[in-house]
């Protein structure tokens, strides 16, 4: 039984490094599998052009006469809007619903508003803030 398990646990191994030589070998021949796959379709000229684009370096373009760069800004002019028949008919809006205009009572001052018990600050749970030495220093500030 312990011979039949050593057995196993080889050929496993074995297997194991056979199946890692072979997905190796296709790791490295797959670095030019792409290249033989768009040779045969239709977008070969385009990866192509895309792979070969990226490793070029671009050589900066000297400034002419004949490359400089032109622009022409044109004014957008829109038609102007017209008034139609229909938009005027008052039958296809109802005036009143649209233009409702809400009355608000004038404001008036009351006594209460006078009354300086009712508006005192001494409720104030908050400390006076303080400056510390940091807050005034030039060379924090000045760096």
């Amino acid at each position: 039984m312990k011979t039949k398990n050593n057995v196993q646990k080889t050929v496993l191994r074995t297997a194991a490094v056979i199946a890692s030589f072979v997905l190796i070998s296709l790791t490295v021949t797959a670095q030019d599998f792409w290249r033989t796959v768009l040779a045969k379709s239709s977008f070969n000229e385009i990866a192509m052009a895309m792979a070969e684009s990226s490793k070029r370096q671009k050589a900066p373009v000297p400034l002419t006469e004949n490359n400089s760069d032109y622009y022409f800004y044109e004014n957008e002019n829109e038609k102007s809007k017209e008034t139609e028949n229909w938009m005027t008919k008052t039958s296809y809006f109802k005036s009143t619903e649209i233009l409702k205009v809400e009355h608000e009572n004038s404001l008036k001052i009351e006594n209460w508003m006078f009354d300086e018990k009712l508006f005192d600050g001494s409720d104030e749970t908050e400390e006076k803030l303080k400056l510390a030495n940091w807050m005034t220093n030039d060379d924090i500030w000045n760096r």
